[in-house]
């Protein structure tokens, strides 16, 4: 009954989207068809080779996975775990393996600089090989043995293995092209410049058109660029350039100061300088996008203006952080911390919870962002230390935030294990606003 259910369910989403669609969308259908039927004669010529792994795997392990180019952050972070373990021996196989990895001819590739460098390390092979034998693999007991998990699953780098391990690099010929590039930009060699990472949602419409995917979900996470143009004015003063990064974006960054670049709308932007950029500034200010993991995978500074607050990158000392404020409307005050966690807010990925919630979550403020640039940069020069005051106030967040996650493991039933994203909590918080709200600390 469920199987006739499902089919007639099927059947009229078909023809809803015919008729909504028009005729590109039969044609798009019947498109689709033909693929599924050549598929099935591939499938079965697949089999012979995932026999063949099997027979020989007493001496060999062969293991093949796919990567998800298409989602920039988790093609910098699972393969960049991956490799680094593997360098650093950590989980590992006993038994002798070899590992073939392959990008589907299907799937866009949305930074192929990225996709060149990791070709440069790891065992590529074509996706109409390795694909078939992929799919196959899994109608066949024991397929798990032959996949390599670290790369079909999210991971953080929570124990700070990047930090021993340096994973990707550029060629003498990438290095003389991009120096040639900033040079462009009107920097020199020695100049300093800072990458602005601010999500607004272009890039998500760009990859995946409105038509097919509805992004307002993910409306909470974006910021105004505006916000961030009295931290760069600050920072140009303090000798930085600032670089506002981006693939695609909505509106662009209105400066004069001809050290505040708008990278994003130039048309010198490219994949290849979209990762240079990351590896070589000075530190990253970022809303928590996919960027953002190009400036830590080469060990740089993050300033993570970030929401949800329970998916903070807390576990690097490298890191400050702070989140959006959490409005309760109806008594028009800030939520606290420990009240974030309460409430169910700390993992939310969803605009419409926050509302029914009655949360409005409001931007950080023009002089918080100031404040937080100011904060890293004098960091970084000065390797200013905290004084006693701070660093309790930052000892108390720490231990909040941490009691939060273990109290959220505990009473609720969740797939993911949060606190494996954390670790140890080492990042700081945004000081000068723990300083000035000190009943948020509850």
């Amino acid at each position: 009954m469920d199987t006739i259910v499902k089919t007639k369910k099927f059947i009229l989403k078909q023809v809803f989207d015919i008729k909504t669609y028009g005729i590109r969308e039969l044609f798009r259908k019947f498109y689709l068809l033909i693929k599924l039927l050549i598929r099935i004669p591939i499938d079965i010529i697949a089999i012979v080779p995932c026999i063949i792994i099997r027979l020989i795997s007493p001496w060999i392990i062969i293991r093949i996975e796919r990567l998800q180019a298409g989602n920039f952050g988790e093609f910098i972070l699972r393969p960049a775990m991956y490799y680094c373990k593997k360098k650093l021996k950590i989980d590992v196989l006993k038994k002798k393996n070899i590992d073939f990895v392959y990008i589907h001819h299907n799937e866009r590739v949305f930074n192929k600089q990225l996709a060149k460098m990791w070709k440069r390390k790891l065992n590529f092979l074509s996706s109409f090989l390795l694909d078939p034998i992929s799919r196959v693999n899994k109608f066949i007991p024991g397929w798990r043995n032959h996949t390599i998990k670290s790369l079909s699953v999210g991971n953080r780098d929570v124990d700070n293995f990047f930090e021993k391990c340096q994973i990707l690099n550029f060629t003498k010929e990438e290095e003389i092209y991009g120096k040639k590039m900033l040079n462009k930009f009107g920097l020199k060699d020695e100049d300093k410049f800072v990458c602005l990472a601010v999500r607004d949602g272009a890039y998500e419409e760009k990859k995946i058109s409105n038509r097919y995917r509805d992004w307002s979900y993910h409306d909470f996470r974006n910021t105004d660029i505006d916000n961030f143009i009295l931290a760069a004015e600050e920072l140009t003063k303090r000798g930085y350039y600032v670089f506002r990064m981006g693939v695609t974006v909505k509106k662009p960054f209105n400066s004069k100061n001809p050290k505040i670049i708008d990278y994003a709308n130039s048309n010198l932007r490219n994949d290849f300088m979209d990762i240079y950029l990351g590896a070589k500034c000075s530190f990253c200010i970022s809303t928590g996008f996919g960027f953002q993991y190009v400036p830590y995978l080469f060990r740089k500074p993050v300033v993570q203006l970030s929401i949800p607050f329970g998916d903070l990158l807390t576990h690097n000392e490298k890191f400050l952080i702070m989140t959006k404020h959490h409005i309760l409307k109806k008594e028009k005050r800030e939520l606290s911390l420990s009240e974030i966690f309460s409430y169910g807010l700390a993992y939310t990925y969803d605009t419409k919870i926050f509302k029914q919630k009655g949360i409005e979550l409001v931007d950080y403020t023009s002089d918080e962002i100031k404040d937080m640039a100011i904060e890293m940069h004098e960091n970084l020069e000065f390797k200013k230390k905290l004084n006693h005051e701070d660093e309790e106030l930052q000892k108390i967040f720490k231990n909040l935030f941490a009691s939060n996650i273990k109290r959220i493991k505990h009473q609720e039933k969740v797939e993911n294990p949060y606190h494996i994203f954390h670790g140890k909590i080492r990042s700081r918080f945004n000081t000068k606003f723990l300083r000035e709200n000190r009943d948020w600390l509850r």
